[in-house]
């Protein structure tokens, strides 16, 4: 006769309670540590939710990406429903999908794109935003970026790991030229 069997039901249900309880607990940790995090390939950056240091395919929903130095980023993410709606509406009244960040950015609209990617089964948006944009600075701060496409608004919030996304911004950021001194002897 098995341990098991020969133990009284209670105590059994307490053992499986008992497992159960920890791979809840096991499932919740991971969650936990999904966070922003850095990931710099070939001359640029990448920064995303994520479980891991290492690079792998837990890239999270936004991602941003950057070539070092360059000034601009590349916003991807998940697209709702709600965002495709008001895409297929802009479209069908020949209008633009423009992307208008909160706070405004002084360098205009972006364009949206909304594109289907058969390798997550998901759609997706993307457009560019400057590094040192308003929204992005706010987005370092708060942890979250918002900004709107027609009448909808669309909130992307994460906060674990927001020190990354300020280190990520100084990466993507355009070097500050010093004026030239011109009273050098």
């Amino acid at each position: 006769m098995s341990v098991l069997a020969r133990m009284r039901p209670a105590a059994v249900c307490g053992l499986r309670a008992a497992s159960a309880l920890a791979a809840f607990a096991s499932a919740a940790w991971a969650a936990d540590d999904q966070r922003w995090r850095i990931f710099e390939q070939d001359g640029g950056a990448l920064l995303s939710p994520s479980h891991s240091d290492e690079a792998t395919d837990d890239v999270g929903s936004p991602s941003f990406r950057c070539k070092a130095k360059s000034g601009t980023i590349a916003v991807t993410g998940d697209a709702g429903q709600e965002l495709r709606n008001a895409v297929a509406d802009l479209l069908r009244s020949n209008g633009y999908p423009q992307v208008e960040m909160v706070p405004a950015s002084r360098f205009g609209q972006a364009l949206l794109s909304v594109s289907y990617s058969e390798a997550g089964s998901v759609w997706e948006y993307s457009f560019e935003l400057e590094a040192d944009a308003p929204a992005f600075d706010a987005f370092k701060r708060s942890g979250r970026l918002t900004f709107k496409v027609g009448k909808t608004v669309v909130r992307e919030e994460f906060k674990a790991g927001l020190e990354n996304v300020a280190k990520f911004q100084s990466i993507c950021a355009r070097p500050k030229w010093a004026a030239p001194d011109i009273f050098e002897s």
